[in-house]
């Protein structure tokens, strides 16, 4: 069957990016602003195709994503494989099914210390990397490998948010289930889904009744961070 859509939102990354493609370095000169170049853009004076505006472009991307790698369905839960008690694991195992559902979603903070001793840490979509481990993607973390015991969770640089301590090197990407909403010193995250706002501060934000804060420590991770949003059905 042919896929319908148009494939070329699958070159970018980011919805900026998008955007960027459709301008010339002379525009910046001449209009002298990025913010005015790019509602030139989205008014459609550059080119003949269709602009998406941010939300077209990520659903028309995801579909697509999901018509190329159809959802599988998981018959058996990787948290069945749980060994052990260690609680970070048993709180995950305990969120996993709610999580494929979309009942929950869930993202988890690790801060992870490397064998050269510097850190790494980052804020990891749960269901999206459960969902690239049930398709097998490339990179994609083992869950059932995890809740064994045989390796262990780790931040890298296609999470939502990953830092590392020691080159200072920071990066960000969106998510199946989540924008990225870099604000000043705060970080924050839009649910997809039901648009709720989700900030991971520690200061007292108007969108604090959007998700649950739980802290964790655990043996083979230290300290870990469970903020959990129960997903409400789109207004």
């Amino acid at each position: 069957m042919a896929i319908i859509g148009d494939l070329s939102v699958l070159k970018f990354d980011t919805y900026e990016q998008y955007l960027g493609s459709f301008t010339r370095i002379e525009e910046y000169r001449y209009l002298g602003s990025k913010r005015l170049v790019r509602a030139v853009v989205k008014l459609g004076y550059r080119t003949n195709a269709t602009i998406y505006d941010e939300e077209e472009f990520y659903v028309k991307k995801k579909k697509i994503l999901e018509a190329i790698n159809p959802k599988s369905i998981i018959t058996t839960l990787f948290s069945c494989y749980l060994k052990g008690k260690d609680p970070a694991l048993v709180a995950l195992a305990e969120r996993e099914a709610r999580n494929m559902q979309k009942k929950l979603s869930t993202i988890i903070f690790l801060q992870i210390r490397q064998s050269s001793g510097f850190d790494i840490s980052g804020y990891i979509d749960y269901a999206d990397s459960l969902r690239a481990c049930s398709l097998h993607m490339l990179g994609a973390a083992n869950w059932r490998a995890i809740f064994e015991g045989r390796t262990l969770l780790r931040p890298n640089r296609t999470h939502l948010s990953f830092y590392d301590w020691h080159s200072g090197n920071v990066s960000f990407n969106h998510s199946d289930n989540y924008e990225v909403m870099p604000l000043g010193s705060s970080l924050t995250f839009k649910h997809k889904g039901d648009h709720k706002i989700i900030s991971v501060t520690v200061v007292d934000s108007p969108h604090k009744d959007n998700m649950k804060r739980t802290f964790i420590q655990s043996p083979l991770y230290g300290w870990v961070v469970l903020y959990d949003h129960v997903v409400r059905k789109p207004s």
